[in-house]
C-alpha cells in the first residue's frame, strides 16, 4: 500500500479537497441578473431552475432545522408550532417562511449567516415552484 502512495505522490496524481464540487449547472453566474439579489420582482419565466433538491433542502439543514426540526433537542426559542422536517412542513408554512427569511426585513436565521442571493433563490423557489419540488 505504501508503495501505491509513493507512486501516486511521485506521479503528481492530484488530491481531491474535500469541499470543492462542480458547479450546479443552474447556479447563476456572478453578475448575472438571476444572481443579483436586488434584480426586482421575480418574473418565473425568467428566473433559475430552484427546488427542493438542487436549493431547498441544504438551505433548511443550513439555516432552519438546528432550532426548527422535529428531532431538535434543544429548540434555542424556537416556537413549538414551527417546524421543518421536510418539504411538506416548508410548502405548508411558505407564506410565513417568505416573510421572515425573504422578505424586505429577514429576521430569520436570527444571527444571520445567509446571503442575500441564497434569500433570492429561497424567495425564487417559494413563489416559482410547485409544492412537493
Amino acid at each position: 500500500m505504501r508503495t501505491l502512495w509513493l507512486i501516486l505522490l511521485l506521479s503528481g496524481c492530484e488530491t481531491i479537497e474535500a469541499g470543492k464540487y462542480a458547479p450546479d449547472p443552474n447556479y447563476p453566474e456572478a453578475g448575472s441578473d438571476s444572481a443579483d439579489p436586488e434584480s426586482g420582482p421575480i418574473d418565473c419565466a425568467d428566473e433559475i431552475d430552484v427546488n427542493w433538491i438542487n436549493f431547498g433542502q441544504g438551505f433548511f439543514i443550513e439555516n432552519c432545522f438546528g432550532c426548527h426540526h422535529a428531532d431538535t433537542p434543544d429548540r434555542y426559542g424556537a416556537p413549538e408550532e414551527i417546524v421543518f422536517s421536510g418539504i411538506e412542513d416548508v410548502w405548508d408554512q411558505k407564506g410565513m417562511v417568505l416573510m421572515v427569511s425573504a422578505g424586505e426585513d429577514p429576521t430569520m436565521p436570527p444571527n444571520g449567516g445567509t446571503t442575500d442571493l441564497d434569500r433570492r433563490k429561497l424567495e425564487i423557489w417559494l413563489t416559482c415552484g410547485e409544492p412537493g419540488h
